[in-house]
């Protein structure tokens, strides 16, 4: 029986690269956007496996739930959830401002939360591993300058993860993340493209490069598997190295 799979955020960056990922191992699937799907994301997808794209805003509860509900509506039922839509919008420290805030943390944590709960309430009793995962960041744990708004969501993300892993255990629902470095994405590719970033970044990275987005649908795929069964409440860094590499005493060209 293929496994159902709702995946929000995921039109385009890392979370469409988690839904083809899903879709190679023969998932059904829905996708999500807050926007149209003028990119095809669906239609492509569908050339792999059955495909839905659902539009809704997972920054607000009613979009969170909505959303999950339509994609069960779609598929019959759903047996993971990917809470992978993300935004930022940090600005320089003295310019953030209230709405910077809540845009981040209505659509980076409420809406991760209000998805979940609307997932776990639609399970049918004694379903088969059940799982939820969600998009953290090496920033979940390591602070970047001028990211306060950001970095503080995706902290709030790495105890969401372990406090529902905690909560759902006892249901038979696994919860983990995905903690990405640095990855070529939409979000990043203004920031890639300023002069001198990408080497300076390179020469950090343990691995030597900056991340693709299918770097990451692998991991995903795995911690939705039956191969993850015992794993519940981690995150999983896929970082080329960033958080394991301490400063280093080497002098730089």
């Amino acid at each position: 029986m293929s496994q159902c799979v709702a995946i929000t955020g995921s039109t385009t960056g890392i979370g469409y690269a988690i839904a083809e990922a899903f879709a190679h191992t023969g998932a059904r699937l829905v996708i999500n956007s807050h926007l149209a799907d003028d990119s095809g994301a669906a239609a492509r997808l569908g050339k792999l496996t059955e495909c839905h794209f659902v539009q809704a805003d997972l920054s607000t509860v009613a979009g969170a739930q909505g959303f999950v509900a339509a994609a069960r509506a779609k598929l019959g039922r759903l047996d993971t959830l990917v809470n992978n839509a993300g935004t930022y919008l940090d600005t320089n420290f003295d310019d953030l401002t209230e709405v910077a805030f809540d845009r981040t943390f209505d659509l980076n944590v409420k809406g991760y939360l209000f998805a979940a709960q609307a997932f776990v309430k639609g399970l049918a009793p004694g379903q088969e591993n059940p799982s939820i995962i969600c998009t953290g960041s090496t920033n979940s744990l390591a602070a970047e300058k001028n990211s306060v708004i950001y970095d503080t969501s995706k902290g709030a993300v790495l105890m969401l993860v372990r406090n529902l892993a905690v909560t759902l255990a006892e249901r038979g629902i696994r919860v983990n993340g995905i903690g990405p470095g640095i990855i070529e994405t939409p979000l990043s590719a203004k920031g890639l493209a300023t002069p001198g970033v990408r080497p300076a970044l390179e020469r950090q990275i343990p691995l030597g490069r900056v991340g693709m987005p299918d770097d990451i649908g692998g991991a995903a795929v795995f911690l939705a598997s039956p191969a993850a069964r015992y794993i519940t409440g981690q995150m999983l860094y896929v970082d080329g190295g960033i958080l394991a590499n301490q400063m280093s005493w080497e002098p730089q060209a």
